[in-house]
C-alpha cells in the first residue's frame, strides 16, 4: 500500500496543487513588504479563474482556427487583466481612501463569490459549473521515455517530477526566484520593504510611499490571476462555483509560514499541496483503512492551522502593515 501512495505521482501533483497557492502566497508576501494586508487574494483568485474561462470559452466558440487554439492563452490573460482589476479596487480602498484592508479584503472576497455566482447564471443560463473549454494546455516538455530497467525506473521519477508540468507551474518556480532576488537585491526591493516597515522614513528620502504600495498590491493582482487561472484553465479545464475553497487563506497562511519571504512561501505551499495531493490518494484506500472520506479532505485545512498555531509567536511581520500611510 506504502509503495501505491509514496511515487512519482504524488509528489507531482504535490507541486501542480502547491502552484496557485504559491503564486498567490508570493503576491501576498509583495504586498504585505510593502504594508498592505492583501485579504483579498481569495476573491482575487476566484476572479481571474472565472473570467479565464469566459474569454476560453468564448474564444473556442468561434470558427477562427488561430483564435480556437490561442483560446486558453487569450483566457490566462484576461485572467490576470480581471484580477488586477480587483486587485486595483483592494488598492484604492485601503491606500487611497485609507479603509481597514481586512474589512476591504473581505468586502472583496464576498464581491468575487457574488460576482461570479450571479454570471454564471446570467452567461450560462444555470449555477454551477461551466461547459469543458475546447483547447487544454499540455506539458511544456515531452521527453520519449527510456526502454525498461533501471534506467526507466529512474527517468520516470526524473520526468513526472521535473518535466510533467503546463507553463504556470513553471512561472511559479520563476517567480519564487526572481521575486526572491528581487525584494533583497534590488533597490526596488530596498525601497519596498522600506514602506512596510517605515514609510515616514521612506517618504522623507523621496520613495513616493502611495505609488510603491500601489506597484505592490497590482503586482500580487497578476500573480493571483496566474493562480485562477492555473486552477481553472490547467488543473480542471473548467469552472466551478468558489473552486478556490479557501485557497487564497491557505495562501496567506503560506506567506507567514515563508516568513514573508517568496522563496520561503513557494516551500510552504508546497508542504501545503502535499497535504492536498496525499488526502486524494488517501481516499482510494479509504474502504481499506475504515477511515472517513470527510477526514482526508479536511487534512490541507488542519495543516493550516497547524503551521499558523506553530509559527504565529516566532514570525514577525513587517512593522507597518495594514496600517494606512496618510501623507502629512
Amino acid at each position: 500500500m506504502l509503495s501505491e501512495v509514496i511515487n512519482p505521482e504524488l509528489f507531482a501533483s504535490a507541486i501542480r496543487m502547491a502552484t496557485p497557492l504559491a503564486l498567490a502566497a508570493i503576491g501576498g508576501t509583495i504586498c504585505e513588504r510593502s504594508g498592505v494586508v492583501n485579504i483579498a487574494l481569495e476573491g482575487i483568485m476566484l476572479i481571474g479563474a472565472f473570467f479565464g474561462v469566459v474569454v476560453a470559452l468564448a474564444a473556442g466558440s468561434t470558427h477562427i482556427s488561430w483564435l480556437v487554439a490561442a483560446s486558453p492563452w487569450l483566457g490566462i490573460l484576461a485572467a490576470v487583466v480581471a484580477s488586477v482589476l480587483m486587485a486595483g479596487l483592494h488598492a484604492f480602498a485601503s491606500i487611497t481612501l485609507r479603509m481597514d484592508q481586512v474589512v476591504s479584503g473581505t468586502a472583496i472576497n464576498l464581491l468575487a463569490l457574488g460576482l461570479t455566482g450571479f454570471l454564471m447564471v446570467t452567461l450560462y443560463g444555470h449555477p454551477g459549473t461551466t461547459d469543458p473549454i475546447p483547447v487544454a494546455i499540455n506539458a511544456v516538455f515531452n521527453f520519449p521515455t527510456p526502454a525498461g530497467g533501471l534506467l526507466a525506473t529512474a527517468w520516470s521519477w526524473i520526468d513526472q517530477i521535473v518535466f510533467s508540468y503546463t507553463p504556470i507551474v513553471y512561472a511559479a518556480m520563476i517567480a519564487a526566484v526572481v521575486g526572491q532576488w528581487a525584494l533583497f537585491h534590488t533597490r526596488w526591493g530596498l525601497h519596498l520593504r522600506a514602506l512596510g516597515e517605515h514609510p515616514r522614513a521612506a517618504d522623507t528620502v523621496g520613495i513616493r510611499v502611495l505609488r510603491g504600495r500601489y506597484v505592490a498590491v497590482l503586482i500580487s493582482g497578476v500573480l493571483g490571476g496566474l493562480a485562477g487561472a492555473n486552477l481553472s484553465i490547467e488543473q480542471v479545464g473548467s469552472f466551478n462555483e468558489n473552486m478556490t475553497a479557501g485557497r487564497g487563506f491557505i495562501a496567506l497562511a503560506a506567506n507567514i509560514f515563508g516568513r514573508w519571504t517568496p522563496i520561503g512561501s513557494y516551500l510552504a505551499s508546497l508542504l501545503f499541496g502535499f497535504a492536498d495531493a496525499l488526502q486524494i490518494k488517501l481516499q482510494a484506500f479509504q474502504s481499506v483503512v475504515q477511515i472517513p472520506v470527510q477526514f482526508f479532505l479536511m487534512l490541507p485545512y488542519v495543516l493550516t492551522v497547524v503551521v499558523l498555531a506553530g509559527v504565529m509567536g516566532r514570525a514577525v511581520a513587517p512593522a507597518e502593515v495594514g496600517k494606512p500611510y496618510e501623507k502629512e
